[in-house]
């Protein structure tokens, strides 16, 4: 008895000092919102405008290709472009590869580096079942502009021409060289941003930045949170897909062997589902982010996401609880999405396969889970073969001026909410340009309710225009504030 309290005080008499600690630091790193007005403003009149310009824009099919054909479409689109951003491409050298967009407007003090702005011309198809509206129709309703690509991307592409366009329109002066990219094929991964960043590199450019798709300003993804999060992606997870074929005899479905090629890919589905087969991390920048969300949620949870040098291991164990989301930012993911097997129904497959895909965590490389996968298929006699592997991006370091420039710029325009660095369970074009630049941003300033998130690439595609008007503004002050950096 004695021992065991000797334990207890002892172990009392250290957490007690812990606890203070972390409830010191708790209170301190406490923040509210400035309340400060924002640093942009624009008028009724810049809404039509933006919402004229981007439904002309949703109105051109503009659907990714999986094969190399002609893209008439496109070539419309691009037409568009220049007629609805004549000093743009008016000030810029065209620097076309293979059909994807690559513009250079020369700055005045090229020693200064250059910038390069994205967004994607292509979309994912959209059949008319779901859809109030053809999905092209591009129709402006409600305060929003409808259709495929409103949101995935041109609203993106429409927020950085029309920004570069009224700057060019005020006599505006660039610094640093400007690019603007936009690729044909992002959607299918074509290739168009690797063309474009290995002629980048052979031409001896260096960006100080690239800011493209991929976080935006959302609101009830944290929670606790007050605020909604200006998300700015850091890191892309990476990329796999694996086929598992399981072989057997075949023969008649009336007389089943057992371990028949489905049941064996069906024991090995089910391990896989069931197992915890990766490890989990809080890799950067997931230690960034709740460093920067905690300072405004409620005490509990400041409590501990303030404390992650103490509660690091409970938070990356407890995150599962909350979503699917959550669990991806930790970990590995595998998803089943494909099967077949045989061609009736009462006959026995020679061979059933499945197609996994596989989203490496930041702290694994696609070989360590490609390794980890088949080891565990060997054991119901399942092979295993590599359709595509790609590791995680790199990581985009928060402790440079890029990045605190960036943060400043959002606290500046978008008072109302939290910069909060990101990580990316899905990918962008971004990634192909780490052979010539450090600091890549997956941000949109755009505005998004989680249904207009939930709606891309899904039926009703929408994106309010004032969300739009305000993502205009943002670049526009972005880079004015970038020429006057020192």
């Amino acid at each position: 008895m004695k021992k065991s309290s000797g334990i207890l005080l002892t172990a009392l008499g250290a957490a007690l000092p812990l606890g203070t600690a972390c409830a010191v630091r708790a209170a301190a790193i406490k923040k509210t919102l400035s309340g400060e007005p924002p640093a942009i403003r624009w008028t009724p009149a810049d809404e039509a405008a933006c919402a004229e310009r981007l439904s002309k824009m949703v109105q051109i099919p503009t659907v990714s290709k999986k094969q190399e054909e002609d893209y008439p479409e496109f070539r419309r689109f691009q037409a568009l472009l220049k007629e609805l951003f004549p000093k743009t491409f008016a000030a810029a050298e065209d620097h076309e590869v293979d059909g994807n967009i690559l513009l250079r407007i020369p700055g005045t003090d090229p020693q200064r580096g250059a910038l390069l702005l994205m967004g994607h011309q292509d979309v994912v198809p959209a059949d008319q079942e779901g859809w109030t509206d053809d999905p092209f129709s591009g129709i402006i309703r409600d305060g929003k502009v409808w259709g495929r690509g409103a949101m995935d991307c041109k609203s993106t592409l429409c927020c950085v021409f029309s920004a570069v366009e009224a700057l060019l329109e005020e006599g505006f002066t660039f610094k640093e060289d400007l690019w603007i990219f936009s690729a044909r094929n992002e959607e299918n991964s074509g290739g168009g941003s690797d063309a474009a960043a290995d002629w980048l590199k052979e031409q001896g450019v260096r960006l100080n930045v690239v800011i493209d798709e991929g976080g935006a300003v959302i609101g009830g993804v944290i929670p606790g949170l007050p605020a909604p999060c200006a998300a700015v992606g850091l890191v892309e997870k990476g990329f796999v897909n694996l086929k598992f074929t399981a072989k057997g005899s075949g023969g008649h479905a009336s007389t089943p062997p057992k371990n028949s090629p489905i049941a064996r890919l069906s024991k090995f589905v089910t391990e896989v589902e069931k197992r915890k087969l990766f490890s989990k991390e809080l890799a950067a920048p997931l230690p960034q982010m709740f460093a920067a969300v905690a300072p405004y949620l409620s005490y509990p949870l400041r409590f501990v996401l303030g404390n992650l040098w103490l509660f690091g291991g409970l938070t990356k164990n407890a995150l599962g609880l909350f979503s699917d989301m959550a669990t991806a930012f930790v970990s590995t993911t595998a998803a089943f999405t494909m099967a077949s097997g045989s061609s009736a129904p009462n006959v026995l497959p020679d061979s059933a396969e499945m197609i996994c895909n596989i989203r490496p965590a930041v702290h694994q490389t696609a070989a360590e889970c490609i390794a980890i996968l088949e080891k565990t298929a060997k054991k119901y006699d399942i092979e295993t073969e590599v359709l595509f592997s790609r590791d995680p991006s790199k990581t985009t370091p928060t402790d440079t001026d890029e990045f605190r420039y960036l943060t400043q710029c959002i606290s500046a325009c978008l008072p109302d909410t939290v910069p909060t660095p990101y990580l990316m369970t899905g990918g962008t074009d971004s990634r192909r340009f780490e052979v010539v630049c450090d600091n890549i941003f997956r941000f949109t300033p755009t505005r998004l309710t989680p249904e207009q998130l939930a709606a891309m690439h899904a039926a009703n595609e929408n994106i309010d225009i004032a969300a739009v008007a305000e993502g205009v503004e943002f670049f526009k002050y972005y880079l004015k504030g970038y020429n006057k950096k020192v």
